[in-house]
């Protein structure tokens, strides 16, 4: 190997190690793009359905994104202050919460001496529940600010999501032009049937998971509201939202319901555990493969490989984008891999018990 060659592969590594290097600290903007590309691909039906009716194009998208911007800050505004109100009091003034968290444990012992007929105790002392409870409340007292800060970084970035979503709306057909034309001209046709797939499966998909989470946080806020449970709307919100992520979502909603009722009392901590477990078995093997059905469907592994990848790179954000870049990872797969191989198979067949191969097979052959 020449030291030109060596000048070159060296060159090559230090190119690539810089380009990661700029992408991992970088990594919130390309986030950004990702959210807003696909929110723009979901809300983009809506639009069309609109301009159908003759709504002009830049009425229907102020429209959608208002009643979009409308909506969530009307939802946050609604559900997060009690939540607040009620972690402030118990940030104030611990031994409260530990006294709650208390009351529950001696709840749940006699209640389950009741149910079967023996005493029965959770092998937890009161001092070590007070302990803990003061080193979780010291812990959330140091991190108060930076989440202050992060509920400020949120508007911030959902206006920035919203800016980005809007001009991707207005520049979509563009962008799209010009990589169809960065592609030899005999693939052109087929960039282009892929970019349409990739955009039709991240709208479905985002489409479907709202409306799942639209239900079941409905649902949950009815049945909550019925059983009188306080706080019914915070918890049907957190459960609605933890509902969204893969896979493990189901599970971190019941966690979250039952933990905010926790903090009004024992009863209602039961009522949410309950109402939202059964919800969780409904919405598992009932309510999402239907919607899901009309969305998209991808491979389960490769769903268990990109919520994985999406928790560790971007916590709960980046496993909610998991399954639109898996999406789009598959369609990509599957028209520049699977289906040129299949397309270039040579047919074959059997007769008599003798493979018979083609005139293809036989001249490569000889």
């Amino acid at each position: 190997m020449t030291l030109t060659q060596i000048f070159k592969i060296t060159l090559t590594i230090l190119a690539a190690l810089g380009v990661a290097y700029i992408f991992v600290i970088t990594i919130n903007v390309w986030v950004s793009v990702i959210v807003a590309i696909v929110l723009a691909s979901a809300l983009r039906k809506p639009i069309l359905q609109l301009r159908e009716a003759r709504i002009p194009q830049g009425w229907a998208v102020a429209i959608v994104y208002g009643a979009l911007t409308v909506i969530t800050f009307t939802t946050l505004i609604l559900v997060l202050p009690p939540v607040i109100n009620q972690f402030t009091g118990y940030m104030t003034n611990e031994d409260r919460l530990a006294n709650r968290v208390i009351g529950a444990k001696i709840w749940m012992e006699r209640t389950a001496t009741d149910i079967i007929g023996t005493p029965f105790e959770m092998g937890i002392e009161n001092d070590t529940i007070r302990s803990s409870i003061n080193d979780v409340v010291n812990t959330l007292r140091v991190t108060a600010p930076r989440l202050l800060g992060n509920a400020t970084g949120f508007l911030g970035d959902f206006v920035l999501v919203i800016a980005m979503s809007l001009y991707w709306m207005s520049t979509r057909e563009s962008a799209e032009n010009f990589l169809v034309e960065l592609a030899p001209i005999g693939r052109r046709g087929q960039i282009h049937a892929i970019l349409q797939e990739i955009e039709e499966v991240l709208g479905s998909y985002v489409r479907s998971i709202v409306l799942v989470s639209l239900i079941v946080g409905v649902a949950c806020f009815v049945i909550l509201t019925l059983f009188r449970v306080t706080s019914a709307a915070s918890i049907s919100f957190f459960y609605a939202v933890a509902t969204a992520i893969p896979i493990v979502g189901g599970l971190i909603g019941v966690v979250l319901a039952t933990f905010i009722g926790l903090l009004t009392s024992p009863t209602n901590a039961v009522i949410a555990l309950l109402v939202t477990f059964m919800l969780q078995q409904v919405e598992n093997y009932w309510l999402t493969p239907r919607m899901m059905s009309q969305g998209a469907d991808f491979d389960p592994m490769l769903v268990v490989v990109f919520v994985s990848m999406g928790f560790s790179l971007g916590g709960v954000t980046g496993a909610l984008l998991s399954i639109p870049v898996a999406g789009a990872v598959s369609i990509l797969i599957k028209h520049m891999i699977i289906e040129p191989r299949k397309a270039s198979v040579t047919p074959t067949k059997v007769e008599g018990g003798v493979l018979l191969l083609s005139h293809e097979q036989d001249a490569s052959n000889d």
